[in-house]
Formats: C-alpha cells, structure tokens, sequence
C-alpha cells in the first residue's frame, strides 16, 4: 500500500528547505543561547536526582527538556526511574489536519523504526532500549549522545583530514554492512543522521524509514522518503530499494567531505532529481587536488548512476577503505601530518620561551635600575652616570685599533708574540678523506608468508591484533597475519575484553570464536 500525506506532497521549494521529514534523533538546530540551556538540562538529566524538575511524561520515563524538533518528531532529554539511566525519548507530533487520517500509519512507521534499530548492537548505531505508544503519541526511548551530526558540523566549517574522512566513511561503512546483514536497509543516510560523539565517533541514527527484507512495510513518498541530495536514483524513480542506496547515499556523504559540496543542486526538488539522474557524475579530485585518486575513486564507485556499477554492499566499500589507509600513501599523510603538528608545537613552545626569556630580561633590567626619582632641577640616573662630575678633565678617545694599526709601526718584540695567537687562530691541515667503497645490497628477504584466522564473533566485537584496531567483525570475517606469535583482542562496548593468544601457522588456517 502506497500513501501520501497531504501536508507532504511535493511542491517548488528552495533547495535549502528541502530535506527529510525526519531529523536526526538528537540533534537541535537551536539558537545558541538555547542550544547552550539545552544541553545544561541534558547533562543535569544524565545525572538524574529524582528531585529535578520535569516538563512532563511519556510512559514511564520522565521527561528533563526538550533536545530538538524535527519535521515529524520532538526529541527530550529524559530520566527512567525503572533502571535509573538517562535516556533520549523521540515522540511523534502531526499536524492537527493529518493526525486523524494518517496518525496510526505514521505510528506503524515509528514502531518499525523502533522495532528495526532494536535488532541492532553496534558500536556506529545508535541503541535503541525501548518503544511504546502512549497519549502523545508513539515513543522510543534510546541512549543519549553527547556531540553534533555532521550536517552542523559541515554547516560550522569543520573540515576533516582525508585520514579522518576515510576513517569515518569506513565506520559508517562498518555500520551498514552490519545492518544489512540482520535484514535492515536504512534509506536515508546522509550527514543529519551521522551523529558524531566527539570527531572520530560516529553513530548512525534513525531507521526511521528503514524497510525490513520479507517484510511489508508501507511506502511513503514525497519528501519524507528522503533528502533528495542523498537519495540513488532508483529511489527518485520508485524502483526496487536494496542494500545498494545505502552505498550510494554514502558515497555522497564522502564526496560532500572530500570537496565541500554536494555533487548535485537544484532550486527546487524536481531539479535536484533531474541532476540525479541526469548529470554527468562529478569526480572529488577534480574539485579539490588534494584528494588522493583512491579516495575520489571509491567515492565515484560508490555514487555509481547504475546499481550494478557500484560496490555489491557496504562491507566492500568497507575493504577498500580499509585496504587504502593501509597503504603507503595513507601512511605518509599521517606522517606529514605529525611532522606539521609537531611544527605548531614547536613554534609554540618557541614563542611561550621567547615571551618568557623576554619577560625574564624585562625582570632583570627592572632590578639592575636604581629606584631614583626625577624631581625638578636634577637628572635621572642614566643622565648623572653620563655627564662627568665638575672639575674632571676627559681625556680624548684613543684612535680606532684599525686606524692605530696602520699609523703606528709595530715592534719586533710584538711581532714575535704575536705569532701564537696567529697559530692558533690557523685552520688545521685538510685531511685526505678516501671515498667509501659501497657494495652491492643484498636483495630484500622474501616476505613473510601469511596464515588465515577465521573469526566469529557474536554479536559484533572491535578486533584489535597486537594492540592495532583492524575493523569490526562482522562484517569482518578473516585476518590475514604474519607466521608467528600474535595477540587478538575483541572488545563489546563495556563488556570485559576477550584476549587469545595465537601462534599463526601458514599451512593450518585456525578459527576464533568470541559470545559476549
């Protein structure tokens, strides 16, 4: 069954105002005085005394303040006395006219967000603890964040280093690949629904309009579906949705970091789906020579017009990340990166030691000045240390040394004693220096040989191998490691860490298994 709403159908707009229906679960787009109160109750109802003030209830969660408003939904900062934890709890709103007629579809639609995200345990998703209907309307209540989307974050000029784009595109990746794999396909990734705790952890949020495999799930159209800058073109033109418009959508989320951009405008929605389907795709490095072909490569597959010319899911779009911050090009922008860090640092502590060598010479000069005060009729210190007291004769200054030199033979004698400190003031004699005989190098040793780990891990774990992160699993399946001993170390949120000690065997591949 396919529906509309009829405050939602499409219209002329400017590009700007268009966007999904939905915004992001947790994020405000409030005035700054507001938006400074609003996280002073959020943090106050983290904290959680049952002696607080509230501004209300939904179910059994008491509600602190208000945290955003999006197009269909109200976000708070809110209290569960049940298990005592502070939560987020989003709550759908309609416009009094929809309400009556489209009220308890857009109720399904926000329980099978509820229902589809609660499937989900992830490190890069957002966790979703409980979900309901109450006199407000459908609730869910989830963990609260503390951080920015990325829409704000790009509307405040942050601009990420390739090394944290591709870091962050591979998380996000990760997260898909994911959800993909228990059945969920998102629909609307784009930067409000990338929540970032700090700026290296992002958490997708809102399956709001995620769709289920094997399941019915009513098919809304119009704006809601989406932002039309990050939508695939077959989501523009009603066709089948698969795991593949989450890649696309991706990819533009990458292209917008990368350059600055988004690679299609429009002033209206009609114009923004025609340059989707219809404009010739734009390349990353071409707008900013500083992208390294790899990444504008990866973003272009990923933004493919075709579904079959993209990466097949996420968990591929995932590898090549992956495979490219391995790689030698990655490795030397983190080190141009340290050597420039280190170059602040330096001429920071440069200009701290030069204040405080300056402040230190002040200091020193102060004390060496007598405390003479200037009254009427009588010179300062430097004045009387400068004029010569009555009745002293001056003698005239001697000739320069130069001048006195020439003018003035000099004796034998100081000839004679002279001579010493000319020798010492002579160069050594040059030493012959025989050139160094390099021989031939011998060849580079064969590289090691390399054993396959299997790994399963249930529900997911952060594998760490010999202390250095190497992804997520799932989707990661297998390491490829070096012959030898090595550490595995997986780790589930706050759970205790599971830590193996191998011996990696090229000719016997082995397999790990880890439950939290």
């Amino acid at each position: 069954m396919r529906w509309t709403l009829p405050f939602l159908r499409k219209r002329p707009m400017p590009a700007d105002a268009v966007d999904s229906g939905f915004e992001s679960t947790v994020v405000e787009d409030l005035p700054a005085a507001l938006r400074s109160a609003s996280a002073a109750a959020a943090q106050a109802a983290a904290e959680g005394p049952a002696t607080q003030a509230s501004i209300g209830h939904v179910g059994r969660y008491t509600l602190r303040s208000v945290l955003g408003e999006g197009g269909l939904g109200t976000v708070y900062a809110a209290w569960d006395p049940l298990l005592s934890r502070a939560v987020a709890v989003k709550t759908l709103h309609l416009p009094a006219s929809a309400a009556g007629d489209y009220g308890s579809s857009l109720d399904d639609l926000i329980l099978n967000e509820a229902r589809a995200a609660a499937r989900l345990s992830h490190p890069h998703i957002v966790t979703v603890f409980d979900a309901g209907p109450s006199e407000q309307g459908v609730y869910i209540a989830m963990e609260p964040l503390r951080g920015r989307d990325l829409r704000h974050l790009l509307r405040e000029q942050w601009q990420p280093s390739l090394l944290e784009i591709a870091h962050l595109v591979r998380r996000v990746a990760d997260a898909l690949a994911y959800a993909h794999g228990k059945g969920v396909i998102h629909c609307d990734i784009k930067p409000a629904n990338i929540f970032m705790v700090g700026r290296k952890l992002p958490k997708v949020l809102d399956f709001g309009i995620a769709r289920v495999a094997h399941r019915d799930v009513p098919t809304v159209e119009g704006p809601l579906a989406g932002s039309p800058y990050y939508l695939a073109p077959e989501q523009l033109a009603g066709g089948a949705v698969d795991r593949r418009c989450d890649v696309y959508s991706l990819g533009v989320v990458m292209f917008e970091l990368l350059t600055g951009q988004r690679p299609y405008t429009g002033a209206t929605i009609e114009e923004i789906h025609r340059a989707v389907r219809e404009a010739p795709l734009p390349l990353a490095r071409r707008l900013n020579a500083k992208v390294p072909a790899a990444l504008s490569a990866i973003a272009a597959r990923a933004m493919a017009r075709r579904p079959e010319d993209r990466y097949p899911s996420a968990r591929h779009m995932a590898m090549d990340l992956r495979h490219w911050l391995e790689s030698p090009e990655a490795a030397a922008l983190g080190e141009t990166q340290d050597q420039q860090r280190r170059r602040l640092l330096v001429l920071a502590g440069l200009s701290l030691g030069a204040a405080g060598v300056a402040a230190g010479l002040q200091a020193w000069w102060t004390s060496q000045r007598p405390a003479t005060a200037i009254g009427p009729g009588r010179l300062t210190t430097e004045a009387a240390l400068a004029s010569p007291p009555p009745g002293t004769v001056v003698p005239p200054a001697p000739p320069p040394a130069s001048a006195a030199a020439a003018s003035a033979p000099t004796p034998e004698s100081e000839l004679v004693a002279a001579k010493p400190a000319d020798t010492a003031n002579r160069k050594p004699p040059r030493t012959k220096v025989r050139p160094v005989e390099v021989t031939a190098s011998a060849p580079p040793p064969a590289p090691p040989a390399l054993g396959r780990v299997q790994l399963a891990v249930t529900p997911w774990g952060e594998v760490e191998v010999d202390g250095r992160p190497v992804g997520v699993a799932p989707p990661l399946r297998h390491l490829e490691l070096p012959a030898g001993p090595h550490t595995i170390t997986v780790r589930n949120g706050d759970a205790p860490p599971q830590v193996r000690h191998i011996e990696v065997d090229p000719s016997q591949p082995s397999t790990l298994k880890f439950r939290f």
